[in-house]
């Protein structure tokens, strides 16, 4: 990046973190704000060539922390900063895949690496990428340091496959006891999501999974198939939790009728669904003494709350944007994102296209929304909404939310958001423990956007954000910031997608 341009990004957020110092005590904890640019596209010329990457159409980003290093992978890059914003390091994603003895290139068509995720397991003390590639490629840091050596494994290759090789997107997650990782698989079904495609998880003991960054494949993969599509893994921060407590999944159930049913429907009374794996010593057992839950929307779940419907607009599902005509294609919003756990609680944000007509409690809208969940699994076979909040705006289409718990509790969202007076932005929702229940504040700006994108791709379309999923990351040193990214618009070259990288704590509950 030009240092002229990174300079000024970051005095502005310097100056930011300034503002916020000089408001009343109160203002001033509800959001604290660092933020900074990442990654940005290749132009046109890259896009447009013969062999353009996969999706270079979009910035497919991710983050996380170790509290010293904030690191953001896209398809493109992983580039490794320190927490002011300073680039210590950037790497070509395909010669690091490469340098672990994987291989980049897709297994089907042409292309490379796309829909990455990255974590930093504070429990092992690693750096952990997911990435579909040759075949769905799981990458470990070796150290600590993000800039130092990696290793690799193809997980679905061993014990005999079948080699996941294709979308749909890899899903990871982490608890004090495991690594836990969910692949699509074609050809395999879960009755609560659309026929022929489901997820294959895997869950790999937390030492075996700290071995991948020595370049030895795990022994135990505790191999699960037809999980439900899109199946997300929680990501647990507890440094307490018991190794008899299970580790949860999450997702929202679909319509049966078609296999796109996910994405493309209309006024679908939707459930969350639950899976949970229960480790013993190096094996362990998915749904201990049960079946995967199928659990009601509205708060207790003895009724459904929420109607899924396809995002707006149109029939290729774009959202306007101020200053151009071309919309953006923000339907991979219409999944869980994310889901974090604390103590019993899972936490997730979940995308939607509006309610119109016969929308009950929900409401009616005009654009595009997010719905919040909180589930009590307080009993691990019998999880229920606790509290759950619509995330609307009547002059904006929000996108791509992605969920943050602290360890005092207090949430955060940051999500995309666009419309036609507004260029694509990035917001943050707080909700600190003694707010209202199934409330979030009213949101900040992160980043307002500041000209319109554009990447035409084959199909017409100009598609942004993780398809995969934008995960949050908590500071594992203080255990106050989260960390998110997400995609937005500052440059008016075609192709030049940007990226911005935000830390924020949501401080303590209002006395």
């Amino acid at each position: 990046m030009n240092s002229r341009r990174m300079g000024r990004k970051l005095m502005l957020g310097a100056l930011l973190i300034a503002w916020h110092a000089l408001l009343p005590v109160e203002a001033a904890r509800a959001q604290v704000v660092n933020s900074f640019d990442g990654d940005r596209g290749p132009g046109l010329e890259v896009c447009k060539s013969e062999n353009a990457p996969t999706h270079c159409d979009r910035a497919e980003m991710d983050v996380a922390t170790n509290g010293k290093q904030v690191v953001q992978v896209t398809w493109q890059n992983v580039n490794v900063y320190d927490t002011a914003g300073k680039l210590l390091k950037s790497m070509p994603f395909s010669e690091l895949i490469s340098s672990t003895g994987l291989d980049p290139n897709l297994t089907k068509g042409a292309g490379k690496q796309f829909e990455p995720h990255i974590v930093y397991n504070e429990f092992i003390e690693r750096w952990i990428i997911t990435v579909t590639c040759k075949n769905d490629c799981t990458l470990v840091s070796a150290t600590s340091d993000a800039t130092e050596g990696w290793g690799g494994a193809y997980l679905s290759c061993l014990q005999g496959g079948s080699c996941l090789d294709r979308n749909p997107a890899v899903k990871v997650g982490y608890d004090k006891n495991g690594v836990y990782i969910c692949g699509g698989h074609i050809g395999d079904d879960n009755p609560n999501t659309v026929p022929n495609v489901a997820y294959d998880c895997f869950a790999v003991p937390s030492e075996e999974a700290r071995a991948i960054g020595q370049g030895k494949a795990p022994d135990h993969i505790n191999r699960a198939h037809n999980m439900p599509l899109d199946i997300v893994p929680a990501i647990d921060h507890n440094p307490s939790k018991a190794a008899s407590a299970p580790a949860f999944f999450a997702n929202k159930s679909c319509d049966r009728v078609a296999q796109y049913a996910c994405q493309r429907s209309t006024a679908f009374s939707f459930h969350w669904i639950v899976n949970t794996f229960t480790w013993n010593g190096a094996t362990g057992i998915y749904n201990a003494g049960g079946a995967q839950q199928v659990i009601k929307t509205a708060i207790g779940s003895q009724e459904n709350k929420w109607f899924y419907n396809s995002p707006c607009c149109d029939k290729i599902m774009a959202v306007p944007q101020a200053g151009s005509e071309i919309g953006l294609r923000a339907a991979a919003s219409h999944r869980l994102m994310n889901v974090v756990q604390h103590g019993s609680r899972l936490y997730g944000v979940l995308g939607t296209g509006p309610c119109t007509d016969s929308c009950g409690s929900q409401g009616v809208d005009a654009n595009n929304i997010l719905i919040w969940v909180e589930l009590d699994c307080s009993n691990a076979g019998a999880c229920v909404v606790s509290q759950t909040g619509k995330i609307a705006s009547s002059d904006s289409h929000l996108e791509f939310g992605t969920i943050g718990v602290d360890d005092a509790g207090n949430l955060g969202i940051v999500g995309a958001s666009s419309s036609v007076r507004e260029h694509l932005s990035v917001l943050l929702w707080t909700r600190r423990q003694g707010d209202p229940a199934n409330t979030f504040r009213d949101p900040i700006t992160v980043a307002a956007g500041t000209q319109p994108y554009s990447c035409l791709n084959k199909m017409g379309m100009v598609p942004m954000g993780n398809s995969a999923g934008t995960l949050t990351s908590l500071d594992p040193l203080d255990r106050e910031t989260l960390w998110a990214t997400q995609q937005w618009a500052d440059d008016a070259a075609p192709c030049v997608w940007n990226t911005r990288i935000v830390g924020y704590k949501v401080g303590p509950a209002t006395r």
